[in-house]
C-alpha cells in the first residue's frame, strides 16, 4: 500500500492567508547512522509516511497518536533521511521558480515568477517536499484551476503555448473540454534523485487536499473552484536513438536498423498517459547539455479525468512495490 497523506481535519487549512504564507510547515529531517528522529517539534498536522531501500526500518510506535510521520529511506551505508511534506508558503517561492525555469521551455516568453506566486500561494491544495530548517524545495506538486486563474498573464500563457502546439485534428475536443469543464494544471517537478518512494504519497496528497477542500472551504466559490473534472499535464520526455548495422556479401550493401527509446523524466508519467482522453506530443528546444547528448527532447500534453488519475495511482504503487 502506498505511503498515505495524513492531515487533521479538525484545522480549517482555508482560513490560511496565502499571500503571508501562514500556515502550518512539515519538515524534513536527516539521519545519519541510525540517530533517533527528534519528533518534538511535529504539529498535529504532519504527514505520515513509511518507506525504505535496502535496509530494514525501525518500528517505533512511540508517537502513534501522532497525525503525523516520517518516509525513512536507507542505503547500504546505513544513511537514513526523513522525509516530511509542507504546505506551500511563500518561502518557497524561489525554489519553486528555479525548478519552473527548468521545466518550462526557455525559448517562450513565460511569466514564471507569476506562475511560482500561483503555487505557493495556493495553501489549501499542493505541498512542497522540504528540509527542516530550511525552505529549499526537494519537490512539489500542485494543481491549479484554469479557469480560476484566467487573469494570470503566466497561466494564459500556459493555455496559448498548448493550443499553439496542439495538431489540428485534436484541436477542436481540447478546445471544447478547456472551454466547458473545470481543468487543472497539474505542476509535479521534483530533484533527480528524490526518493521514488514518495511519488505515490505525493499524487495521493494532491487528491487528498482536493477532496479536502471541496468540502471545507469557506465559500461555495471556493469549495467549487476545487471540484475540477480534468487534468492536463505537460510532462517532459526525452527520446534517444540506437541503431545498428547490418551487412551483406557485398560491402556496399549496408542496411541500418534504428529504434527510439522514449523516457519520461517522472516515471509515473508513463502511467498516466494511458489513462488520457487527450494525448499529444511535440518537439521542445534542447540545452547545450542535450545537443551534446544527441538526445530528443518533447513535451507530451495529457488531458485525463481527475477521477482517472487517481485511479492510476495503484498502477504506479504496485510499480514501485509501495
Amino acid at each position: 500500500m502506498p505511503p498515505q497523506k495524513k492531515r487533521s481535519r479538525g484545522s480549517n487549512k482555508a482560513s490560511e492567508d496565502p499571500t503571508t504564507g501562514q500556515n502550518n510547515e512539515h519538515t524534513v529531517g536527516m539521519m545519519i547512522d541510525n540517530s533517533d528522529n527528534d519528533s518534538s517539534d511535529d504539529s498535529d498536522d504532519d504527514l505520515t509516511f513509511d518507506a525504505a531501500s535496502n535496509a530494514t526500518q525501525d518500528d517505533d510506535g512511540s508517537d502513534d497518536d501522532m497525525d503525523g510521520g516520517e518516509v525513512v529511506v536507507s542505503t547500504e551505508n546505513n544513511v537514513s533521511i526523513d522525509f516530511l511534506f509542507s504546505d506551500p508558503r511563500e518561502a518557497h517561492f524561489h525554489s519553486v521558480k528555479q525548478f519552473l525555469l527548468a521545466y518550462l521551455p526557455p525559448s517562450q516568453p513565460f511569466d514564471v515568477s507569476g506562475l511560482a506566486n500561483a503555487i505557493v500561494g495556493q495553501v489549501t491544495a499542493g505541498t512542497m517536499v522540504c528540509v527542516e530548517g530550511e525552505d529549499d524545495v526537494y519537490g512539489f506538486i500542485t494543481a491549479l484551476n484554469l479557469k480560476i486563474f484566467e487573469k494570470e498573464t503566466s497561466m494564459q500563457q500556459v493555455v496559448q503555448y498548448v493550443t499553439k502546439k496542439c495538431p489540428n485534428s485534436d484541436l477542436p475536443k481540447l478546445q471544447q473540454i478547456l472551454n466547458t469543464k473545470n481543468v487543472g494544471l497539474v505542476l509535479n517537478e521534483r530533484m533527480v534523485n528524490l526518493p521514488y518512494q514518495l511519488v505515490p504519497a505525493l499524487h495521493s496528497a494532491l487528491h487528498e487536499d482536493i477532496e479536502w477542500a471541496i468540502e471545507n472551504e469557506d465559500t461555495q466559490e471556493l469549495r467549487n473552484s476545487f471540484q475540477m473534472d480534468y487534468f492536463i499535464i505537460l510532462a517532459t520526455c526525452s527520446e534517444e536513438k540506437s541503431g545498428s548495422s547490418g551487412s551483406t556479401k557485398s560491402k556496399k550493401s549496408k542496411t541500418t536498423y534504428e529504434q527510439t527509446a522514449r523516457f519520461f523524466h517522472n516515471f509515473e508519467d508513463e502511467f498516466l498517459e494511458q489513462e488520457a482522453t487527450l494525448t499529444f506530443s511535440f518537439d521542445t528546444p534542447l540545452t547545450e547539455r542535450e545537443r551534446v547528448d544527441k538526445s530528443r527532447k518533447t513535451t507530451v500534453v495529457m488531458l485525463l479525468e481527475r477521477k482517472k488519475h487517481k485511479a492510476a495511482l495503484s498502477s504506479i504503487s504496485d510499480m514501485i512495490n509501495v
